[in-house]
């Protein structure tokens, strides 16, 4: 997403909702997704720590409302441990009419082309836990090479789109990528088991509205397998 900032400014924005604090981080240069997150975190605990004597991770009240990062932004990874929910398996393969096939990887995965794909995400997230249960996907589209999907609460995952170059560009051959949050992913369980997953093109949207997540969904994905 662009909101027509000079290039190399990276923006983050995000909030706790419930208690009315907001925090917004403008870093004036390129890659500086790991600074930013850091600021923030940073930020909310002494926030939280003031106003509440919890020692939960401040992470779990923060939402993404909107984020800007340039092209070489890092791959951001979730601090507080959140895991996915005993009943969510949503690892596997996905199918939508307009985007074709889609294949979502753990951490876990053993097939080749998910190794392939993980390999690119290590390349520049060396210290993705053998526990993560972040998603990482080949997503081929114009603007983008590869999706992270993040867990925030319940069924639902933040997604973040982009390009990874694991050799690098040109003369250039360090890692990097252009991942940037982008939308929020909500996942449907039934009987038990993952049967698809739905997201709109805003990181605010809510889905559970007005009709089930297929309904109000701009894209739609049904678990194949």
């Amino acid at each position: 997403m662009h909101n027509g900032a000079a290039p190399g400014v990276s923006t983050a924005i995000v909030a706790a909702l419930e208690d009315g604090i907001g925090i917004v981080v403008l870093a004036n240069a390129d890659s500086k997704a790991l600074s930013l997150r850091n600021i923030i975190l940073g930020v909310a605990q002494k926030a939280f720590s003031s106003a509440n004597s919890s020692d939960s991770p401040p992470t779990n009240k923060l939402t993404v409302l909107r984020s800007v990062m340039p092209q070489h932004a890092g791959v951001v990874a979730r601090a507080d441990g959140a895991g996915t929910p005993p009943y969510l398996d949503p690892a596997g393969t996905y199918y939508s009419t307009g985007y074709g096939t889609l294949i979502l990887c753990s951490v876990h995965s053993s097939s080749p082309s998910c190794q392939g794909v993980l390999d690119d995400f290590r390349a520049v997230n060396k210290s993705i836990s053998p526990n993560s249960t972040d998603l990482f996907a080949s997503f081929n589209m114009v603007w983008s090479k590869h999706a992270q999907f993040t867990h925030t609460n319940a069924s639902k995952y933040l997604i973040f789109l982009g390009t990874i170059y694991p050799e690098g560009y040109g003369k250039n051959s360090t890692p990097f990528s252009t991942l940037a949050p982008t939308t929020i992913a909500q996942f449907v369980v039934e009987n038990g088991k993952t049967v698809g997953f739905g997201f709109n093109d805003s990181p605010v949207s809510d889905s559970t509205h007005g009709g089930s997540v297929e309904e109000t969904s701009q894209v739609w994905f049904v678990k194949e397998a």
